[in-house]
């Protein structure tokens, strides 16, 4: 018997009509979909068909052989769909706040870009690796040292070159080890997701890496420096904050406050490094 909360969800995801399209396909095809047939029955973006599968991630899950099929609970949901149509499009919209919060969340919360990157499993840990690349060489030759969310200056470029590398692993660490739901998985399960959030969370420190080639050229403008590190750091943490959603399966709103009070609390306990200014 399907729980009470679960129901809510069920109609939450169904606030939207592409998701009920896709609940609809995917019922009426028990062999499953490719992810091509699904973009050319809803004639939708790639980034927005995966947005919608991804809110879907209760009711759909991808096979071993990269089709898309129904979930247990998707079966539910896709009967529900038939047997009253009108009532779940209503439940769905007042519960779900499905326009414009959609809109928003797909914006500041872009799980659908690592869903699309974990379907091309290869890339993500190869971009990761050139972005950790080039911070870490752009902080050694511009002798900038990055400490979480703030920046300083070093002759040593081994000190540089870690300080990059060592805010990704910390910050990336720390809040998955604070955001994965070890009470309802196995320790080891939980673990295993570890090498994943760590790849994803390499590629979304391309901000900083952005940040720390650039920043030579902005010393001398403190208001383009300032706006720039500003910006930057806000990407870094809505693509942090969306790797870490989508890998632990919590929401974005979580794990952006998570990440948030994570680089707060890192930057206020750790005392800042003695470092000479160029």
């Amino acid at each position: 018997m399907i729980e009470e909360a679960d129901l809510y969800k069920i109609y939450q995801a169904l606030g939207n009509p592409h998701r009920r399209k896709i609940i609809s396909l995917l019922g009426e095809r028990p062999e499953g979909m490719a992810f091509s047939e699904l973009k050319r029955e809803l004639n939708i973006s790639v980034g927005s068909l995966y947005y919608n599968i991804d809110q879907l991630r209760d009711l759909v899950y991808q096979r071993e052989d990269k089709r898309y099929a129904l979930t247990e609970k998707g079966v539910v949901a896709y009967k529900m769909l038939k047997k009253d149509v009108e009532r779940v499009r209503s439940e769905g919209s007042a519960s779900g706040f499905s326009g414009l919060t959609d809109t928003l969340r797909e914006i500041f919360f872009p799980r659908w870009f690592f869903a699309f990157l974990e379907s091309r499993r290869r890339l993500t840990p190869a971009i990761a690796v050139v972005v950790l690349l080039v911070g870490a060489i752009a902080c050694s030759f511009n002798g900038v040292v990055l400490h979480v969310t703030w920046i300083a200056y070093s002759s040593d470029k081994a000190l540089c070159a870690s300080s990059f590398l060592w805010s990704w692993l910390a910050i990336s660490a720390i809040s998955f080890f604070i955001a994965s739901p070890w009470r309802s998985i196995a320790f080891r399960e939980g673990l295993k997701r570890l090498p994943q959030y760590l790849a994803e969370a390499g590629l979304a420190m391309f901000p900083l890496a952005i940040f720390v080639v650039l920043e030579p050229i902005l010393r001398g403008n403190t208001i383009a420096r300032v706006v720039a590190q500003l910006v930057l750091w806000l990407l870094a943490l809505v693509f942090l904050s969306s790797s870490l959603s989508h890998v632990t399966r919590c929401r974005g709103e979580a794990a952006f406050l998570v990440v948030v009070l994570v680089m707060f609390v890192m930057t206020i306990v750790i005392p800042q490094l003695v470092v000479v200014s160029p």
